[in-house]
């Protein structure tokens, strides 16, 4: 664990401490309860991207991700690329949703 000068940007194995907590709340949250903006990687400008291609709830974008095969890869090229998402927060948020659609398929 390495600390930087700003308490919010405690590094844990490459993520921030704020996106680790984030993650733990997003893993944590029943799937119909969790807003967009709840998927690590999911920010303001992100969200509004999403919405553009009409990917307005968590439930949406998880569903998009069942429906590319629950890749990783899949997914975030597709942030990428149909969404203008950023590299680093298109892995964010495909990360997010392989382990959450872990769980939902092993339930």
């Amino acid at each position: 664990v390495s600390i930087h000068s700003s308490p919010r940007l405690v590094k844990v194995e490459g993520m921030s401490l704020t996106t680790t907590k984030k993650n733990e709340a997003f893993q944590s949250t029943p799937l119909r309860d969790a807003e967009l903006l709840s998927v690590p990687g999911v920010g303001p400008v992100s969200a509004d991207k999403l919405k553009e291609a009409n990917i307005d709830t968590a439930e949406k974008l998880m569903g998009n991700f069942m429906v590319m095969g629950r890749s990783e890869e899949k997914m975030a090229k597709w942030l990428e690329d149909v969404c203008e998402v950023r590299s680093v927060e298109a892995k964010k948020i495909s990360a997010a949703l392989v382990e959450k659609g872990d769980k939902i398929c092993s339930m």
